[in-house]
């Protein structure tokens, strides 16, 4: 059975929905246009909340953000805002679970553009001021940043994170 793409998002939302809870947790999925939160999840015991970001594909990567080389940064600490879960359905009957601290999403994302801005430089033989430059001048359009499966693939079913954070 092939999900469509504009289902995609849904699924992974009301699948992590389930598993969230099977650990006794409330959860709340937001309005799908809620900036950088997809579900809202409640400890009744600790009464403590947190926001978690769903990503889910049947194509083993997941995209986070589009920014330029001049503002990768800024966008980093303006899109990851608080965990994710990494939902894999390319076995929709069997999805899998990867789950990731604001912190541990932000450095795969740093580390994953600056590997390759280094590459882009040695390549090119430029350095990053001139990269910029020739970003100013062509107009180039915004580079979609993803994360494949096999960045994440360490984190599978590490409810515990998210749960840790719930107290």
């Amino acid at each position: 059975m092939e999900i469509k793409k504009e289902f995609k998002g849904s699924v992974g939302v009301f699948l992590v929905c389930v598993e969230l809870s099977k650990q006794n947790l409330i959860v709340m999925p937001t309005y799908r246009n809620a900036k950088g939160y997809d579900i809202i999840v409640l400890n009744p015991i600790t009464n403590k909340s947190i926001g978690i970001q769903v990503k889910c594909s049947d194509r083993k990567e997941f995209p986070i953000f589009s920014s330029h080389w001049k503002n990768y940064k800024e966008k980093i600490n303006e899109k990851i805002m608080c965990p994710f879960v990494f939902v894999d359905i390319s076995d929709i009957n069997n999805p899998t679970y990867y789950i990731l601290t604001k912190d541990e999403v932000k450095s795969l994302m740093k580390d994953k553009i600056e590997r390759y801005i280094k590459e882009y430089q040695k390549k090119k033989r430029m350095t990053f001021k001139e990269m910029l430059e020739m970003e100013e001048k062509t107009k180039r359009k915004a580079d979609l940043w993803v994360l494949k499966l096999s960045d994440v693939e360490k984190y599978k079913d590490k409810w515990r994170s998210i749960i840790d954070l719930l107290g």
